[in-house]
């Protein structure tokens, strides 16, 4: 299946798809751009806003119901430390990226503030398709991805403080 992404820069230098437009880490970081610009804010303290503070990546095999092994997926991304524990959902979609995890992150932290709520943003992401496990592959899949967060020292109360999303339950 061919990508719809075209790496064309547009006149701001960022990526957009073929209907023109924007990405979504692109979409909030050109409104983040957008408020930023009417606030007087030196552009160095500007850019430490805006980025990620920490980006993790990771993949880990899971056996399946039927016995195939299947590579899983998965991001966390922090956006700001500046209130700790950060706090964020975990989203179980198909179609989750790096991009989207830091992109939501980044809301999460903008959210917080707004709300004057002494915590970071965060968000993490599952790439899987919910639907397509059984209630035991789901169970399994949640349990590794927190241990590996937990072993990278990505979790823990005073450090980040995980929570549901897109794609999970109650469960």
């Amino acid at each position: 299946m061919a990508s719809n992404v075209q790496v064309n820069p547009d006149q701001f230098g960022k990526i957009k798809d073929q209907k023109k437009e924007a990405r979504f880490l692109e979409q909030v970081q050109m409104f983040f751009n957008k408020a930023a610009d009417k606030t007087g804010i030196p552009k160095d303290y500007l850019e430490m806003i805006r980025a990620c503070d920490t980006i993790i990546r990771f993949t880990f095999p899971i056996k399946r119901d039927n016995g195939e092994i299947e590579m899983i997926t998965c991001y966390r991304a922090q956006h700001k430390h500046h209130h700790l524990p950060v706090k964020g959902g975990t989203r179980y979609a198909s179609k989750i990226d790096l991009q989207e995890t830091m992109a939501l992150a980044s809301l999460m932290s903008f959210k917080l503030a707004i709300a004057d709520v002494p915590f970071g943003g965060a968000k993490g992401g599952v790439q899987i398709n919910p639907p397509d496990y059984s209630k035991r592959e789901l169970e399994k899949i949640t349990r590794r991805y927190a241990m590996e967060l937990a072993k990278k020292g990505f979790i823990g109360p005073g450090v980040d403080c995980l929570g549901p999303d897109v794609g999970t339950n109650e469960q």
